[in-house]
């Protein structure tokens, strides 16, 4: 906390929610405007960041290998950094984007359940008919929170109220620091941190429509941090893409697409890179 502090105490940050078990119905905390007063305050209350990865902490970060070449850097969506004393809980639910996911501090269990559940786990939304708790807030504005996710409580799954768990095969994971872990989009998880402080990044990126082995082949190959790179990609509106794929530019509909493309640059290197700290992800 200190070096965090000391580094990165004025950068601004995008979110701080009320609770470390989610309910996505919290809301957000005030006056946290910049990291120093979310590390000032975290250790005393039950509050958690989720927020962008500030401009100077992208710098300490670069990518996985497995992201620098087949097209994945020119689809990036946003990257985020989660922070809490320890304890916090994630809903159920899923990503419209891939993900990959990376330990900094602390220990976090994900729990995994296949997307073939999709049309068992959101029948009938929003109502007693649904054996799983799915509730989705586009549909019906008065439930609280936001998104789509299971309406349950995740340490006390009550399978009278909800029976459809009883049949659910999961998968999990044990996240240590040094350790990523990949999240296909659409599977439904629930995130699990143990109690002591935790900081986690992922960046969220849409999948390429086809893996671009020519990348592959460049002598020169990049090694971006964060901060190389431009951000923000959104999927185009094209007929026979279900909105879950980056699009190159020879598939766009017009010249305007091509601009869309998320590019990187070579690294110029962060503060923990001049002393050899650099972060993969």
């Amino acid at each position: 906390d200190e070096y965090i502090l000391q580094e990165f105490g004025s950068e601004p940050i995008t979110g701080v929610e009320h609770h470390l078990k989610e309910t996505r119905a919290g809301g957000h905390v005030e006056h946290m405007e910049v990291m120093r007063d979310f590390v000032e305050a975290y250790n005393a209350s039950d509050i958690y960041m989720v927020s962008d990865l500030p401009k100077s902490m992208r710098r300490d970060v670069t990518f996985l290998p497995c992201l620098r070449c087949g097209g994945f850097l020119n689809f990036l969506d946003t990257a985020n950094i989660w922070m809490g004393r320890g304890s916090s809980k994630s809903v159920i639910h899923y990503d419209d984007q891939d993900n990959i996911n990376c330990m900094f501090s602390g220990q976090k269990r994900f729990v995994f359940m296949h997307p073939s559940y999709k049309e068992q786990f959101e029948a009938h939304p929003n109502t007693k008919q649904n054996r799983f708790g799915w509730v989705d807030t586009d549909l019906d504005s008065s439930i609280p929170g936001y998104g789509a996710f299971m309406k349950v409580d995740v340490d006390r799954m009550d399978l009278i109220q909800h029976p459809g768990w009883k049949d659910v095969s999961w998968s999990f994971v044990d996240l240590f620091p040094g350790d990523c872990v990949y999240v296909p989009y659409q599977w439904y998880h629930q995130v699990t941190a143990v109690p002591v402080r935790s900081i986690n990044v992922h960046v969220w990126y849409w999948r390429p429509e086809y893996f671009d082995t020519q990348s592959c082949q460049q002598k020169d190959q990049i090694e971006p941090s964060f901060a190389d790179c431009s951000w923000g990609y959104e999927p185009p509106d094209l007929k026979g893409y279900n909105g879950h794929v980056g699009v190159f530019p020879s598939r766009a509909v017009s010249g305007s697409e091509k601009q869309r493309l998320t590019k990187c640059k070579k690294a110029k290197g962060g503060k923990g890179a001049k002393a050899g700290k650099r972060s993969d992800l």
